[in-house]
């Protein structure tokens, strides 16, 4: 994917500091914490911003040669450090990938099965069987996402997914979120015959699962996936996530749904 320069301090004028995206320009609303058209992660970006500013506004009154070459150095460190920042959620999973344990991507392609084979089959299997003898019509799920009600905070139960393609949206299937202590459990059946299983953790009402912590399985064959689950205002939850099966990183929206 390609990355935009970052602008320079100008750009923040009239805006919060994290509501533009750095990767793809587009305006959130205050307080997102995720881009809702790429996914980049907007924290980072609003941490890193603020870094660069500290230093390029540094020492501002010194102007001989040495002081001129560090802060040169410096600025080049902070665009090396932006452009990581861009890529930090794709980095960041990249290194804890493959089943962290052994550092080893086919590992964690293959422990990946352990949610259809592990101790939590029979909790899976029945959250797999309630989705998949419940699957919403077309008219349920746009019905669902037309009337969704605001909330502040992420709650266990029924959901129906919206794929986002573009400006677009597509119904994609159902998904189901079961509270075990501090783990949450779910389990998601697409309507294109993919089905996804795994345990994420919740944080500043954002739930995050790790490659080593979820799986896909298609076509009888698995793969490991990583995503993030993020509570919006108005009551939806942007999802974002990809898996070993390719590189395409998949946006969707869930919306409460009280049918099954």
């Amino acid at each position: 994917m390609k990355h935009e320069n970052f602008a320079p301090p100008e750009y923040k004028e009239g805006l919060e500091a994290d509501a533009v995206c750095g990767q793809c320009n587009s305006v959130n609303p205050e307080g997102t914490l995720i881009c809702r058209t790429c996914g980049n992660n907007l924290r980072d970006q609003r941490q890193l911003r603020m870094a660069a500013d500290q230093i390029l506004d540094a020492d501002t009154e010194s102007n001989n040669r040495s002081v001129f070459l560090i802060r040169a150095l410096s600025t080049l460190g902070v665009l090396l450090l932006l452009l990581l920042g861009l890529n930090a959620q794709n980095i960041t999973r990249t290194f804890t990938s493959a089943g962290n344990s052994d550092g080893n991507a086919e590992a964690t392609v293959e422990n990946s099965g352990v949610f259809w084979t592990g101790p939590n089959k029979t909790d899976y299997d029945n959250m797999y069987s309630v989705l998949s003898e419940n699957l919403p019509s077309d008219t349920d799920a746009e019905n669902t996402r037309m009337t969704v009600v605001p909330a502040d905070r992420l709650a266990a139960g029924d959901y129906i997914l919206y794929e986002r393609l573009g400006t677009g949206m597509r119904y994609a299937g159902a998904a189901t979120i079961q509270i075990d202590g501090d783990t949450w459990r779910y389990n998601a059946v697409l309507l294109n015959g993919i089905e996804i299983r795994g345990e994420a953790l919740l944080e500043e009402q954002m739930l995050t699962s790790l490659w080593h912590q979820s799986g896909v399985r298609y076509q009888d064959k698995y793969y490991a996936v990583t995503g993030d689950a993020e509570m919006q205002p108005d009551g939806s939850v942007l999802l974002d996530g990809e898996s070993t099966y390719n590189t395409q990183i998949f946006s969707a929206v869930a919306y409460p749904y009280k049918g099954l």
